[in-house]
């Protein structure tokens, strides 16, 4: 069975909303590593969590413009070195890029994998859909047929089907791809592929349609 373009588009949205947040997050501090301007800020607190063998480094600074002795403190993870750094001299060197704090970055700061993982997880749980998709749906595909049409191919109403009972052959599906010559009508299980000769394409391209003719 042919995979419907709805199913493909709602996979690309999916697959932008997985990996977008992840992208813009490296492009920024990329960024800021490439065109911050280094400032000195200063150390409000720190402190080591987590266990002995896996500690964690946290610093809280603050970085104050002229008379602003209420700017909202910064806390970010860092290394070792960085922590150490900070802690002996009570100061902590940012990069700030554009006067954005937000997007600054404390020398040593240390990324964190949680996002990384979760969107390589999720990448990985669509690529698996995907060849499941691929592999199953093309074992039900039938060989594709191919008829001659004796009337224009019109808009239709109801289920996918070809119904050899009464007279010509009459195929109804979803319209494919349309040329000059011929046009492909998706039935579900296989292709039919419709020779015009001189008859008209009266639907547009994804629509449900129908024509009758004869077997080629």
């Amino acid at each position: 069975m042919r995979t419907p373009l709805r199913t493909y588009l709602l996979a690309g949205f999916l697959l932008l909303f997985i990996n977008f947040p992840l992208a813009q997050s490296n492009w920024t501090r990329w960024q800021v590593e490439r065109h911050g301007e280094p400032t000195t800020a200063t150390l409000v607190e720190h402190e080591v969590l987590g266990s002995a063998d896996d500690p964690r480094y946290w610093v809280s600074y603050r970085v104050l413009p002229p008379m602003d002795d209420q700017a909202t403190p910064l806390v970010r993870r860092v290394d070792q070195a960085a922590y150490d750094a900070a802690v002996d001299s009570g100061q902590v060197t940012v990069l700030v890029r554009d006067g954005d704090l937000a997007t600054s970055r404390a020398e040593g700061q240390v990324v964190g994998r949680a996002g990384l993982v979760i969107a390589l997880g999720l990448n990985l749980l669509m690529l698996a859909y995907g060849l499941v998709l691929w592999r199953f749906g093309s074992r039900r595909r039938l060989p594709t047929l191919r008829v001659e049409a004796v009337e224009d191919v019109v808009p239709a109403e109801g289920k996918t089907l070809i119904d050899e009972s009464d007279g010509p052959v009459l195929v109804r599906g979803t319209i494919g791809e349309i040329t000059d010559h011929d046009v492909v009508l998706d039935i579900g299980s296989r292709s039919v592929i419709v020779v015009l000769d001189g008859h008209r394409v009266l639907v547009a391209d994804g629509e449900l349609a129908q024509v009758r003719g004869h077997y080629l």
